[in-house]
């Protein structure tokens, strides 16, 4: 026998009563029993957290940490709901009757002054968020949103208002994610410093070009990437003081430039390069400290950046660190020009 069910927003949908739990038709996402949930509404920004972590709050509850607007949030476990919260207003600590455990909290945003987003900035709750499903009507433009959310593993696919902000500074530092979605191209970011700085991840969404950037210090820095995506320029970006420090790379895609580099210090430090895009000529760089340190450049490509910025970088006093790169004749040549002219200075492999 079949009970009717009722949707989350007062809508009636058709459930199968007993222990079929499937619902009938397909705007339906979840039945139990009678108990029929309509699919997740779009706009709800919807995530999912572990209440006894550690946090500021109980372990049977969770702090909206940071939060801005007026939302009410559905409480589910299984896709079930098992509580609802009405009538919330920015930041404020849900206490769940079913105790401690994991739950998928689906927030709303009221229709006059609705939640906008919420911004743990290393603080309150924020090990209790593990993951984020879904962004919906969340367009927060405050940076360290996520920072420290040491146990964030996934972000959702629906990135537009990410896609839009310019400044990025530790919105997702000291996370645990270990990848990106694939709608993620950050085509506005101007700063984004430290913006995933601590995190896993091993390779970038194949859009990210980053064609606007301009800082992009410790955007990278200690994760585990073993490559960058073709698409990727970083034509733009004047400092990149450590932006892929302590990384796992062994090469670099052909697009990459980096015409406009001035402070580069530990750019690749830590990495393990054993080329260089032709295009990358440094014809800006002020900083090179330890700029390739751990990698061996091959002694034809080093050789030739050597001649490119001895032709090319008029800057005086530059520090530069080629890693174990080896030159060869007209790499030496173009090395004593930058030090006697330009009083630059180098460590690397020396001649080969």
């Amino acid at each position: 026998m079949s009970d009717w069910g009722k949707g989350v927003n007062n809508d009636i949908g058709w459930g199968q009563g007993a222990d079929n739990d499937i619902g009938w038709g397909s705007i339906y996402a979840d039945s139990n029993s009678g108990s029929t949930l309509l699919l997740k509404d779009k706009t709800a920004f919807i995530i999912e957290v572990k209440t006894d972590n550690a946090g500021t709050s109980n372990d049977n509850q969770f702090q909206f940490t940071g939060a801005v607007g007026d939302y009410n949030v559905v409480a589910k476990q299984g896709g079930i709901i098992v509580q609802t919260f009405n009538n919330l207003a920015n930041e404020e600590t849900l206490t769940f009757s079913n105790g401690a455990g994991t739950y998928t909290l689906e927030v709303n945003a009221k229709e006059v002054d609705g939640f906008t987003g919420m911004r743990f900035n290393d603080s309150g709750d924020k090990e209790k968020i593990t993951k984020n499903l879904q962004w919906g009507v969340f367009n927060d433009t405050r940076q360290q949103l996520f920072f420290g959310c040491s146990n964030l593993t996934e972000i959702g696919s629906d990135v537009n208002w990410l896609n839009a902000i310019t400044n990025g500074y530790q919105i997702f530092s000291g996370c645990a994610l270990t990848s990106l979605p694939n709608t993620l191209t950050l085509n506005s970011l101007e700063n984004g410093s430290a913006m995933f700085n601590g995190n896993s991840l091993t390779s970038l969404p194949p859009l990210m070009s980053l064609n606007n950037l301009q800082t992009g210090s410790f955007m990278f820095l200690s994760n585990s990437l073993t490559s960058l995506n073709n698409v990727i320029t970083l034509e733009n970006v004047v400092d990149a003081i450590s932006m892929f420090r302590g990384n796992l790379l062994t090469s670099l895609p052909n697009t990459l430039t980096l015409n406009s580099l001035e402070d580069g210090n530990s750019l690749f430090n830590g990495n393990f390069l054993i080329d260089l895009p032709a295009a990358v000529t440094l014809p800006n760089l002020e900083n090179g400290t330890n700029f390739l340190l751990g990698s061996t450049i091959n002694t034809e490509r080093y050789s030739q950046l050597l001649v490119d910025m001895a032709a090319g970088n008029n800057n005086t006093n530059v520090p530069f660190h080629g890693g174990l790169s080896k030159y060869n004749a007209d790499g030496k040549t173009a090395k004593n020009l930058l030090i006697a002219n330009q009083n630059w200075s180098f460590t690397d492999g020396g001649p080969a």
